[in-house]
């Protein structure tokens, strides 16, 4: 009993976590994160690691002395906001599955996690004079702007074909033009539908990422902060943080 007692208290001594979260987490929604476990023990393996984090629990056969072990866990964080990640619990039953010891270790990860995401109707059109327009993507459409020449490969339209430049060369050169977006959308988080504030960011968490996944420009007026509507991916990000956060500064 005195080994396996000091084995046990060895196991789940000398470790550290480590924890990887990504750049998009919803409110009651499932969301993977990559946890790394790290063995500091020159001599000895640590086995039979159980690793509990937000109600989630990943497991660790054998982390070799000296060395680190990954795995993902399915967490699914509750409430909107900024969020802590402070300590995980690691326990184990080795070495003989009679007692059960644990630990708590120290983790130092922090995210904002975005309201869920719930469908809604989009306003009808721009919510003022600033969403008017049309605006180029900067994906690769038919009908934009000319971006660059390259080699025709037989599935560009022929009207795309750069006939002089062709003439030129011993291969078809054909043009290649930016993607026209669709029209932009200005969002007043005052005036989404919804009978509270948490169901109107939702709405417009649905909408954000909806509209620009369909390649459509989304700005937001949110109280006093104004942003103009945009395509990109950290532009989106931009918008679900001001929705996460709005209020709760």
């Amino acid at each position: 009993m005195t080994v396996s007692g000091i084995l046990g208290w060895l196991n789940i001594r000398y470790l550290s976590l480590a924890v990887r979260l990504p750049d998009e987490i919803y409110d009651g929604q499932e969301t993977y994160v990559s946890l790394q476990v790290e063995n500091h023990k020159r001599f000895v393996p640590s086995f039979l690691l159980r690793v509990e984090l937000e109600g989630a629990c990943g497991g660790f056969h054998l982390v070799d002395r000296t060395g680190s072990e990954t795995t993902s866990l399915a967490v699914t964080f509750q409430g909107r906001g900024r969020k802590e990640l402070s300590q995980a619990v690691v326990s184990s039953p080795f070495p003989i599955n009679f007692f059960i010891r644990s630990t708590t270790l120290p983790l130092n990860a922090h995210c904002v996690v975005f309201p869920r995401p719930v469908p809604c109707g989009p306003p009808a059109g721009p919510a003022d004079g600033r969403s008017r327009g049309v605006v180029e993507s900067r994906g690769r459409g038919y009908e934009g702007e000319m971006e660059t020449i390259a080699e025709y490969t037989g599935v560009e339209p022929l009207k795309l074909v750069h006939w002089r430049l062709s003439a030129r060369h011993e291969n078809l050169k054909v043009k290649q033009l930016t993607a026209m977006a669709d029209v932009p959308l200005m969002l007043d988080l005052a005036k989404l539908p919804g009978r509270s504030m948490d169901e109107r960011l939702s709405c417009g968490v649905w909408i954000v990422n909806r509209s620009i996944r369909a390649n459509r420009p989304v700005g937001l007026i949110a109280g006093s902060k104004v942003y103009r509507p945009d395509i990109s991916r950290l532009h989106r990000l931009r918008l679900l943080t001001e929705l996460a956060l709005h209020g709760s500064r």
